[in-house]
């Protein structure tokens, strides 16, 4: 039997997907300007030596940075896709495997994230920056937690 779920949490899902998908284009087609504007600043911004390789670096090291960037935009516009067909149609109908998979999406990104910058010397608000997309993503799923995992939610097959 089909539980249906709040067109509210699907859409949040669905929305906060599609501005990772404008935040991943913006990567792709102006690399130059999202490295200097978000990664210089945000994540390495009490770093002066990482800072200064995405700021002063000459044309080689220039081309690199925004070869890295296009394809890390293209890798979160991908995610980004699967995350808001998975929310607008499986996760809305009530689907157990939906939920799951967006949980298990959402942690390990901001699991592996974390421990990446924690290892490799980010610390500060660059440390943190990623934990209001994932409270952010978190809502929906804490919110409807109980219709995916109540009792008579249990699927036999």
């Amino acid at each position: 039997m089909p539980r249906f779920i709040s067109g509210l949490w699907s859409l949040w899902i669905t929305f906060l997907s599609f501005c990772l998908i404008l935040y991943g284009l913006a990567m792709v087609f102006m690399p130059q300007t999202m490295n200097r504007a978000l990664v210089s600043t945000l994540l390495y911004g009490n770093n002066e030596v990482l800072r200064n390789a995405f700021i002063a670096s000459n044309e080689p090291q220039q081309t690199f940075l925004n070869t890295l960037s296009g394809l890390l935009g293209t890798v979160t516009i991908g995610w980004a896709i699967q995350m808001a067909w998975i929310a607008h149609i499986p996760f809305r109908k009530g689907e157990r495997w939906a939920w799951n998979s967006l949980l298990v999406s959402i942690c390990a990104w901001a699991a592996l994230e974390f421990i990446f910058k924690l290892t490799n010397g980010i610390s500060g608000v660059g440390l943190f920056a990623h934990f209001g997309l994932l409270i952010a993503f978190a809502i929906p799923l804490l919110a409807t937690y109980r219709v995916f995992h109540s009792w008579s939610a249990i699927d036999v097959r």
